[in-house]
């Protein structure tokens, strides 16, 4: 690895990279555990909660010194809490002054579980109690939401609505200032700043003035405490209780890199999975309530005609209109997996003659955020163009009536734009693949109900020309609902039928047509992603 240096750590040479901060050397390189409250890896430096306290050799000997402010050097050598009793005792001391005025709410705080405080306590604490229960705490926050509580008790602000989004709870925040400094410097957004003095500072919005951002949420997620919480998550589930599944954000071309969380048959939030070549520790409000929709409104059965039928009726009525049809438009999706549209181009090779694939989205595209989302809510618009499927669902429109089968998947064409979608009307079997009852679904002469993104595995192609991986959630509102890809495979026994079992083999009939992909597995992808080398896009052939 090129500019490696040589520090020490401890006693030991440890190989580092040059210049990047002391606090990341210790945790990734000397696997040396070093608690933070302020630091945070996408966040600029502030140096306020000193409890990632080292010991750094210099001119006058060794010296404490926060890690997270300094940066590595060639022979640096430094002291960490393994070597040095007086690191031992430092932090101890900044957890007794960040617990001395907490209040004791770890039984009813929705941080309780995946809080820092208690972390660190349990790492770096553990230290006996000396508060004089006749002095009593300090209790923080502004003096517009002091009160007394039943025990004839000043306290803090409690339940402070900020804003649409959240709920502050003053007098547990420990002023760590990341809450700020990612409206400042993430969100361009100042909303949030510290006022008060010493003990009695505290987090507060200006005045009058509500916490309300499209990534606000954000904050939340970044409090080491339970200062700042979430209007739709609060009081919902213990985080220890919930189980979580990696994926990315199905409605933008950057593909917010996320983890999806659930439990009890129910996913209860999704949480931004730090990928510093995509979204860093961000996700938009709009990607984290996405959740929500995989309870409601949902496609479950089939429906023929407007009415209700089960699946197996409605695939049968499907195939039944495949096989009598002289014509078949095959409308493909970039909002479905890479493998779910090789299945679609497998399933118009099994009806030689008689079909043709369209592509494309009548969605408007608009400005990247600079933060998660590039605006276009096409995620997998570039894996539809790798595969050669053309852009062309105007010239669809344009062409309806020479086709007397539709088969649309995962694709919302009438929701989209039902104008330009109501001339393909005149196709007198519109078959839609659909995870919602939507738009498209209203005009489907027979609807069958798939999975939706969260419930299956498969592959997008970022913006940036990066292949992504989704990993199935196990929630799914009907045990019967399958992948699209699968759907097709049965649709295809109208022709000469293809058999697939499993995403592997859609995978495989990518990299047939994509010859760049041919290197990757989904094992070699990962959970970060894989950069693929964007050589000129191949002809639509075979559509």
């Amino acid at each position: 690895m090129a500019d490696l240096i040589t520090i020490n750590v401890d006693g030991k040479d440890v190989q580092v990279p040059a210049k990047i901060q002391l606090i990341e050397a210790l945790r990734t390189y000397a696997r040396t555990e070093t608690p933070a409250f302020c630091y945070h890896q996408d966040l600029k430096v502030a140096g306020n909660c000193r409890i990632c306290l080292v010991e750094v050799d210099g001119p006058r000997g060794f010296a404490l010194a926060i890690s997270c402010h300094m940066q590595t050097a060639p022979g640096m050598k430094v002291r960490t809490q393994v070597s040095s009793e007086k690191i031992v005792k430092l932090r101890k001391g900044v957890m007794e002054f960040l617990l001395v005025n907490h209040p004791l709410d770890c039984p009813i705080c929705d941080k309780a579980g995946e809080c820092t405080l208690q972390e660190h306590y349990m790492g770096q604490g553990r230290h006996e109690s000396r508060l004089d229960d006749a002095t009593g705490k300090q209790y923080k926050g502004g003096a517009d939401y002091r009160f007394i509580d039943a025990k004839g008790q000043d306290r803090g602000g409690k339940m402070i609505d900020l804003g649409p989004t959240i709920v502050l709870d003053q007098e547990r925040c420990i002023i760590c200032t990341r809450c700020v400094r990612f409206m400042d410097d993430v969100a361009k957004s100042p909303q949030l700043d510290i006022a008060g003095r010493g003990d009695h500072a505290y987090i507060t919005t200006f005045p009058g003035e509500p916490l309300d951002h499209a990534y606000d949420l954000n904050t939340t997620d970044i409090c080491p405490v339970g200062a700042l919480t979430a209007k739709h998550f609060r009081f919902q589930q213990r985080a220890w209780l919930l189980k979580s599944v990696e994926s990315i954000d199905p409605s933008d071309a950057l593909g917010a890199n996320l983890v999806i969380e659930y439990n009890n048959g129910r996913v209860w939030r999704l949480m931004p999975r730090r990928n510093p070549e995509v979204n860093k520790s961000w996700i938009a409000n709009s990607t984290r309530m996405l959740y929500q929709d995989l309870a409601r409104n949902r496609l479950t059965d089939g429906k023929l005609n407007g009415a209700d039928t089960t699946l197996a009726s409605a695939l049968a009525s499907a195939l039944a209109a495949l096989k009598a049809g002289k014509r078949v438009a095959l409308v493909a999706s970039g909002h479905l997996t890479s493998e779910d549209n090789a299945a679609l181009l497998a399933l118009c090779a099994s009806l030689p003659g008689q079909s043709e694939v369209f592509g494309g989205s009548w969605l408007p595209v608009g400005k990247s955020d600079g933060i998660a989302r590039s605006g276009d809510p096409v995620a997998n618009r570039k894996g539809v163009a790798l595969l050669g499927i053309p852009d062309n669902l105007d010239a669809l429109a344009g062409r309806a009536k020479e086709f007397d089968v539709l088969v649309v998947v995962g694709h919302d064409l009438w929701g989209a734009a039902a104008a330009k979608a109501a001339a393909l009307e005149s196709i007198p079997t519109r078959i839609v693949l659909s995870s919602w009852v939507d738009a498209s679904v209203a005009k489907a002469t027979i609807a069958i109900g798939i999975r939706a993104w969260a419930e299956v595995r498969g592959s997008m192609v970022n913006i940036n020309g990066r292949v992504q991986l989704l990993q199935a959630c196990p929630v799914v509102p009907n045990a019967e609902l399958e992948p699209a890809w699968k759907v097709l495979a049965q649709l295809s026994a109208a022709g000469k039928p293809f058999s697939w079992s499993s995403e592997i083999d859609g995978w495989k009939a990518i990299q047939a047509r994509v010859p760049q992909l041919a290197s990757l597995s989904y094992r070699s992808i990962g959970p970060s992603g894989a950069i693929i080398p964007l050589a000129p896009l191949p002809a639509a052939a075979g559509v």
